[in-house]
């Protein structure tokens, strides 16, 4: 079943009487009367459950406010559906409206966004890649500081894009601004600097669809 035809449970707060914690799969299943198999695939859009099976599981977790836990499927996975975003400052409109592009078309592609700001401290940067790492993010889009972010994370087979510049030029996809603004990597149209972000989301997608396609470069804008 694609996204656009599963219905998502509505957004409310857990509903079990006395319940001292957040609603798992077994409440979800026990309360739709399928099996906790059948609810999983229901709930993940994978696998086979009947259409009346679905219906119910769908309302269940509608009713008792049920939320995917991201952390377990980790567990089970090793790779979260989350997208891992470092910018230099977030303060600076252009590094906020790439933010805004990646968080956009990363949640219509069904995944999580972690932002790591360095707060204009670029000497950060390693430090705040390491918990993309232990979360285990699923690719990383970078507003680029230097070349280390993207040799760390390769080290851990993390797929990455560059926004803006390139610091690894033939190591990882990028995204750049057209024209003059390639070399400098300024983005002074916030329109421009989201759709940039948008693409970098695309381009993670495309890689984790193949894995060893050749490096891609994607420029942007005037004189692209």
């Amino acid at each position: 079943m694609g996204a656009t035809e599963r219905a998502e449970p509505r957004l409310r707060p857990a509903r079990l009487v006395g319940a001292t914690s957040r609603p798992t799969v077994k409440d979800v299943a026990a309360l739709a009367g399928v099996s906790r198999s059948a609810a999983s695939r229901a709930l993940s859009g994978t696998g086979y459950v009947g259409q009346e099976s679905r219906r119910r599981v769908l309302e269940a977790a509608a009713e008792l406010g049920y939320v995917p836990h991201m952390s377990a499927r980790y567990l089970k996975d090793r790779v979260s559906r989350c997208v891992g975003v470092l910018t230099l400052d977030v303060r600076r409109p252009e590094d906020a409206a790439v933010v805004a592009g990646v968080c956009a078309a990363a949640r219509e592609s069904g995944l999580a966004t972690m932002v790591a700001d360095l707060a204009g401290r670029p000497l950060d940067a390693l430090e705040a890649l390491r918990d993309f790492v232990a979360f285990g993010v699923a690719g990383s889009v970078l507003c680029p500081v230097s070349v280390e972010p993207v040799a760390y994370l390769s080290g851990y087979a993390v797929p990455v894009v560059e926004v803006g510049r390139q610091f690894a030029p033939g190591r990882c996809d990028a995204v750049v601004a057209g024209g003059e603004r390639r070399a400098t990597g300024l983005l002074v149209d916030p329109d421009e600097a989201v759709a940039m972000g948008r693409e970098a989301v695309a381009l993670l997608l495309r890689r984790f669809e193949e894995p060893a396609r050749p490096v891609e470069v994607v420029g942007m804008g005037a004189g692209a």
